[in-house]
């Protein structure tokens, strides 16, 4: 039998490659393909975020009542920047179904943009806070399960601003 010299060195590679010489076929399924089956987890968790007026009353006054959605952590609130009256001026619930979440929370001047990022059973926030077409602030952080965000905004001119963030079940 007579060699053709092109093709002896071809075959010298592939066999040093162990490449084989045979055309590749499709895996041969033995079993019946069964259908996408959905398992779903556990309830999604839902972000609550809020632009809130904070004040002193005027000498004598009693303060407003809590918002209800403040009472959980007013004590915190007056505690940390030493208010002791507070309204929601605009607020938001959006639902984290997804990897990554958007939403507004729309004031009459204020806005936040926030986008959450699931991270380790907690959510990494990247946050822009606007009044009326000016970015005030725009920062990162870890929002957890009860462990609620406070962030300290401009001064209003009936008070403080405060950014409030927290993961309810």
């Amino acid at each position: 039998m007579c060699w053709n010299r092109s093709v002896i060195p071809a075959l010298a590679i592939a066999s040093a490659l162990h490449v084989p010489s045979a055309v590749a076929q499709p895996p041969v399924h033995t079993e019946m393909m069964k259908p996408f089956a959905f398992t779903p987890g556990p309830p999604a968790d839902k972000v609550w975020s809020a632009v809130v007026l904070a004040s002193n009353t005027k000498k004598g006054e009693k303060p407003a009542p809590v918002p209800p959605e403040l009472a959980p952590f007013a004590a915190k609130l007056s505690k940390f920047f030493g208010y002791e009256q507070f309204e929601i001026l605009g607020s938001a619930t959006k639902a984290m179904d997804g990897q990554i979440e958007r939403w507004l929370v729309p004031t009459q001047n204020f806005w936040v943009g926030a986008r959450a990022t699931r991270e380790h059973g907690a959510y990494r926030l990247n946050m822009e806070f606007y009044h009326d077409k000016r970015r005030l602030l725009e920062t990162e952080a870890m929002l957890g399960p009860r462990s609620p965000l406070f962030i300290r905004g401009p001064m209003h001119v009936r008070g403080q601003i405060i950014v409030v963030f927290e993961v309810k079940p």
